[in-house]
């Protein structure tokens, strides 16, 4: 079988999670991230574009005539785990400030507007039969109901530049940070955090929740 060189390499990771770093991509390939930028421009591939088609096709599935999407081998790629020392959220889940967390994230379409959705926990979580909401995979003996959002807060976010450059195609622009402390009974069991573009975007309190209602002017 002949082997599989460095370019193709490159190009496979690159297309199967575009949400990688030029970095992440590197060292996947065992290679550096300048000849992975040089790979990628000498072929026409643009990262970018690569994400946009993704958030493309996920916003039809999203569709009403198609429901929630389905977690195929298609999309799995995009959905990330990763182990987080994070004390900000680590204090919200009335964790050690040094407790290593799990974050699940993953680019959604809500209401036509991109979306980027981490859920921060301290709980073990199994993602192989996820369908729809991330908040499903914090359900307990199948019951999603024992999961209930508590508090929720918003801050402007003026410099993350990598989601801002997914989210708008553009850097430095300015990010909606959305969080949601999430419960099972009176136990906090997880954050959610919902970034989006703070550019003509309807926020909406409804019952203490925030819901993304619609992209003004769109």
């Amino acid at each position: 079988m002949e082997q599989e060189t460095i370019k193709s390499k490159v190009l496979r990771v690159a297309r199967q999670d575009p949400f990688l770093s030029i970095e992440e991509i590197a060292n996947q390939v065992e290679t550096t991230p300048r000849y992975v930028r040089t790979i990628l421009s000498e072929s026409q591939v643009s990262l970018m574009q690569l994400r946009k088609e993704y958030a493309k096709r996920l916003e039809q599935q999203l569709q009403p005539s198609h429901g929630l999407p389905t977690v195929t081998r298609e999309y799995e790629p995009q959905l990330k785990i990763d182990k987080v020392v994070d004390s900000e959220m680590a204090k919200l889940l009335d964790c050690p400030a040094e407790q290593e967390l799990l974050r699940v994230s993953r680019l959604d379409i809500i209401n036509q507007i991109p979306v980027f959705v981490e859920l921060t926990t301290y709980r073990e979580v199994t993602v192989s039969n996820l369908k729809g909401s991330l908040r499903q995979l914090l359900s307990i003996g199948n019951q999603e109901k024992t999961v209930k959002p508590g508090e929720s807060w918003i801050e402007v976010v003026p410099n993350n530049d990598s989601l801002s450059k997914l989210l708008t195609g553009r850097e430095n622009q300015p990010l909606l940070r959305v969080c949601f402390l999430l419960y099972n009974k009176e136990v906090p069991i997880a954050v959610e955090t919902q970034w989006l573009s703070a550019d003509g975007v309807l926020l909406r309190s409804k019952t203490g929740s925030i819901e993304i209602e619609a992209q003004v002017g769109s």
